[in-house]
């Protein structure tokens, strides 16, 4: 069952959905032919930021105290996760370390078992039975359940220099930064924008 506080909320956003599409309907036929337009135009342009300032004014009251909780259950959980995700580094990379000296070692067996088969030691059957005992496990069974090894592909970079500009994305936030602080950056150029600002009263 809806409480007064509820309706009341109801009422503001419906209050709202109707200015805007008030404005933008407006907006939508206004026509700017003469300086005598400009008055009328600016009045419609304070109106409907008026109506983005209860827009906003709406929207804080509902999305403030929700932005807070996360901000704190963030806050909360950081140093947890962190924990669990460094300590979940730190075995994951042992086992990854010992898995491949395991895999450094059956390499060589396999290398010898296989000059074996050369020379006729051994016929092919037992070379691929010494060969399977001594692979890698691909997986380990335990009470908690089962930890696989399988195979990635990882991209590294070399030499960045050689990288072409098409794979570079460009920082407009410390270039505009910079920029207008006097810097002269090359390619870069500062020019004036007129925007449209109101104050509602």
């Amino acid at each position: 069952m809806e409480n007064a506080k509820d309706k009341k909320i109801d009422k503001e956003v419906v209050l709202i959905k109707s200015q805007t599409s008030q404005a933008m309907q407006a907006a939508q036929k206004l026509e700017i032919k003469a300086d005598a337009d400009m008055q009328g135009a600016s009045e419609l342009f304070l109106k409907i930021k008026a109506v983005g300032n209860l827009i906003k004014k709406r929207k804080d009251t509902i999305t403030r105290p929700l932005y807070k909780m996360y901000k704190d259950a963030m806050d909360y959980f950081k140093p947890l996760e962190q924990e669990y995700i460094n300590a979940e580094r730190i075995v994951s990379q042992k086992i990854s370390d010992y898995r491949k000296k395991q895999e450094e070692k059956a390499t060589k067996e396999t290398i010898k078992i296989e000059e074996k088969v050369e020379m006729g030691k051994i016929d092919f059957q037992k070379a691929t039975e010494k060969i399977e005992k001594i692979t890698p496990q691909k997986s380990v069974e335990s009470g908690s359940g089962t930890v696989q090894f399988r195979t990635i592909k990882e991209v590294v970079v070399e030499d960045e220099t050689k990288i072409p500009r098409e794979y570079f994305v460009l920082d407009m936030i410390k270039v505009r930064k910079v920029a207008l602080a006097g810097v002269d950056i090359p390619g870069v150029k500062i020019v004036d924008k007129q925007v449209v600002a109101g104050v509602v009263k």
